[in-house]
């Protein structure tokens, strides 16, 4: 059964390129997309997905202000950052925020499905 898959960025581009990767991949079945944090809760509380794929800088919300608010709107939901910014302290800052994991955007479309994959086929990351 493939990963029910929320979207969001603030980039209507990218939210299409990785809607059209991730269909093509069979193994995601993206339900939603969102442009910013606060459209994500509501996404979330709305289609439950397995996995939400979530930029960090966005207007109204960014996405570590939206990490908790996703984990309280759809429980058991796992959240992989996708980032423009090269950041280790950015990427601690997300994990310790209860994202299951971090990749930059420059990583590649195959290496972010791969992830997704592992991480939407593992268990929910337990946060405090």
């Amino acid at each position: 059964m493939p990963a029910k898959v929320l979207i969001v960025d603030d980039v209507p581009d990218l939210r299409s390129l990785f809607r059209q990767w991730l269909t093509n991949d069979g193994r995601f079945d993206v339900v939603g997309e969102a442009g910013d944090g606060i459209e994500a809760v509501e996404e979330a509380t709305r289609l439950r997905p397995d996995l939400i794929l979530l930029d960090i800088a966005m207007p109204r919300m960014d996405g570590l202000r939206a990490i908790p608010r996703l984990h309280a709107a759809a429980p058991g939901t796992r959240i992989l950052i996708v980032s423009g910014f090269e950041s280790p302290a950015l990427a601690a800052e997300a994990l310790e925020a209860c994202a299951s994991d971090f990749v930059e955007k420059g990583a590649g479309l195959r290496d972010l499905a791969e992830k997704a994959h592992l991480i939407a086929s593992a268990p929910p990351k337990r946060c405090a």
